[in-house]
């Protein structure tokens, strides 16, 4: 039903900004529901975690491994709980990727790194991956500022 890499523009009826197939309405409700997905609380997975900047031009993701202690909380591999945004000391991360493009950046973690496969992250965690480097790409090209979910 059409062809790869071909852009299909919508006629918005005259609805929406210039340049844009949504409505102002249809943005905004979208809006909505993307901050309130934000807000929704997500399990870490008890593998490892990524942390997603922008640093020198470049989209960065650090993979962080961990374990589950036996109270079920998730520590670093020395057996410290992991706090999110506490402050504390900083850890090394076990693997930097940088790149250009979210594209770039998910080949090169899911498809290209060896231990991948090993760590069996969740679908829904390789999922959060995507969108993050994905919106780390758009405020990369449109020069704002990046912050991850």
């Amino acid at each position: 039903a059409g062809c790869p890499n071909v852009v299909k523009r919508v006629e918005d009826g005259g609805r929406g900004a210039k340049g844009s197939w949504m409505s102002q309405d249809d943005r905004d409700d979208a809006k909505l529901l993307d901050t309130f997905l934000s807000s929704r609380s997500l399990q870490m997975d008890s593998k490892g975690y990524f942390m997603v900047k922008l640093d020198e031009n470049r989209i960065v993701a650090s993979f962080y491994s961990c374990i589950v202690n036996d109270k079920g909380e998730i520590c670093d591999l020395q057996g410290n709980k992991i706090k999110c945004c506490n402050g504390g000391s900083r850890r090394e991360p076990m693997k930097v990727w940088k790149g250009r493009t979210a594209k770039e950046l998910t080949t090169a973690i899911f498809e290209e790194w060896e231990d991948a496969a090993k760590l069996e992250f969740s679908i829904g965690h390789a999922a959060y991956i995507g969108r993050e480097v994905q919106r780390a790409e758009h405020c990369l090209y449109s020069n704002i500022p990046y912050q991850q979910d």
